[in-house]
């Protein structure tokens, strides 16, 4: 069973709660601990592209920008996936728009599919528990509530930036393995995540060799590799058992 309003995504991260993709958690599933006290603001303007792979081959992009505003953070970004569903070549276009306070809680989120089939969903995080709102593929209107802690870090389907702002998360400081509660909208999955800093090493790309932060996101059934620069910009996303790929092309 898929989520409510999933139709073609890049699956990477429903491990967190279940054991394959698209498992949609029911109403008021357990909460996760609360992380700890929310960090001081950081510097998070950035803006630039990615390019996704699935199995050594271009499937799609995603453009994003994240920019401070006031005592706010605002996250967007447009994701162009090209496909082959049921022997048919799609372009699948999703756009999607997240709004954090100063020390990166979710504030609101807003994420929808464009086309044929179209759908969309919409959290609001300062209920609890937490009310999220889908227009699923079939045009119902659906309301799914989910018990998150309020420091809860989004990591939705395709959002390829949300990694980055679940980087500036981590305590550099404290150092090793800190765990975070989590949440996917798409596959309406909450779960744990853990996250760890491996070193710093050479990474070749674009034909460019350069030294980068390894971070390693954990959870019991998968492992996802996060490559950053030392101002926290991620540079690229690599999960091998899913022949995964995402490299920042631009800028």
């Amino acid at each position: 069973m898929r989520g409510p309003v999933r139709t073609i995504t890049i699956c990477v991260l429903a491990a967190i709660g279940a054991a394959r993709c698209g498992i949609p958690a029911r109403a008021n599933p357990p909460g996760c601990p609360p992380p700890g006290q929310a960090r001081a603001a950081v510097k998070v303007d950035d803006r630039g592209t990615f390019e996704i792979s699935a199995g050594g081959v271009p499937i799609g992009t995603e453009t994003f920008e994240i920019r401070a505003r006031g005592n706010q953070i605002e996250a967007q970004s447009e994701v162009r996936l090209h496909v082959e569903q049921e022997g048919k070549a799609r372009e699948v276009r999703t756009s999607s728009s997240l709004v954090l306070d100063a020390g990166l809680n979710p504030v609101s989120y807003n994420w929808s599919q464009k086309g044929t089939p179209s759908s969309q969903l919409s959290i609001n995080f300062d209920s609890q528990p937490v009310q999220v709102h889908y227009r699923t593929i079939s045009g119902q209107d659906e309301r799914r509530d989910f018990k998150l802690d309020r420091a809860v870090v989004l990591l939705d389907d395709n959002a390829l930036h949300q990694y980055q702002l679940a980087l500036a998360r981590y305590d550099a400081v404290k150092g090793g393995r800190q765990t975070f509660g989590a949440f996917i909208p798409q596959e309406a999955l909450p779960g744990m995540i853990n996250l760890s800093l491996a070193g710093t090493e050479p990474v070749t790309i674009a034909g460019k060799q350069r030294l980068l932060r390894h971070f390693l996101l954990a959870t019991d059934l998968a492992q996802i590799n996060l490559w950053a620069d030392e101002e926290g910009r991620l540079q690229m996303v690599s999960v091998p058992s899913a022949q995964y790929q995402a490299v920042r092309t631009r800028p």
